[in-house]
């Protein structure tokens, strides 16, 4: 199978960076994530979001559960999917979550991204490359005008349950009764605080985890195990639902 990507994948606790040599397009897809897509200066990307014709773009900004699809062969680019429930996730998601994808102009970021290109030539550290990753976003939510909502009481309480039990099975009627309401009420709350459904969110949190064990070094089955997910069939499903790619063409360096 061809690559969709060559690189480095760099984890912290509310959100990743996918940062080295675009391969293969994606397919059309939508993840719960704020998707930063940063080509190296002199690169560029590509998005569609159907039925639009494809945009090119020297930097834009994805809302979580924005459906899209990502071209950039032979294109060095820095990816940063950000936890829209993180205090900058919020700020950004209320900003873009009615266009859904934009481009970013704001000129504070572009020595920004020529010190990731930079820092990622010179194989600089996991530390540095996260950290320069967290400016960008910290500068991106900055200069926004919107102030962060604030998730309702009980879905933050759930939030943290989910986490703390995500190596084991989770049933939505589980945490519900743990945040005193029916699971009627709980589903649509959920929904209107988080805007994606819970067991779409479960997903997404699995994945995510998994993605992790498997850069890591894991193999697919073991990773897959470690997410909460059947088999590596299961994983590898969701994977390409989430992201539009399968995650054997990921070639981590």
């Amino acid at each position: 199978m061809k690559p969709t990507a060559i690189g480095r994948i760099l984890f912290w606790r509310q959100g990743s960076l996918w940062i080295g040599l675009a391969g293969e397009p994606s397919g059309s897809h939508a993840h719960h994530a704020v998707q930063i897509t940063l080509p190296f200066p002199g690169c560029h990307a590509r998005l569609q979001s159907p039925p639009k014709e494809w945009m090119t773009y020297d930097a834009v900004i994805v809302a979580a559960n924005h459906r899209h699809a990502f071209e950039a062969r032979g294109q060095h680019i820095a990816q940063i999917f950000l936890d829209p429930q993180s205090s900058a996730g919020r700020v950004l998601q209320s900003n873009y979550q009615a266009q859904g994808m934009a481009a970013l102009e704001d000129e504070t970021i572009k020595p920004l991204i020529a010190a990731l290109a930079s820092a990622f030539e010179s194989r600089a550290s996991n530390e540095k490359l996260i950290e320069l990753a967290e400016l960008v976003v910290a500068t991106l939510a900055g200069a926004a005008n919107k102030p962060a909502a604030s998730l309702d009481a009980r879905i933050e309480l759930a939030l943290k349950l989910i986490r703390k039990r995500l190596a084991g099975p989770i049933a939505l009627e589980d945490i519900a009764a743990d945040v005193h309401l029916s699971p009627d009420r709980f589903r649509h709350l959920f929904m209107k605080e988080m805007g994606v459904g819970f067991r779409p969110y479960l997903l997404w949190l699995r994945l995510d985890f998994a993605l992790t064990t498997y850069v890591a070094g894991s193999n697919l089955t073991e990773a897959a195990h470690a997410g909460g997910f059947a088999d590596s069939a299961h994983f590898s499903r969701t994977f390409r639902k989430m992201f539009g790619i399968a995650p054997v063409s990921v070639r981590p360096e």
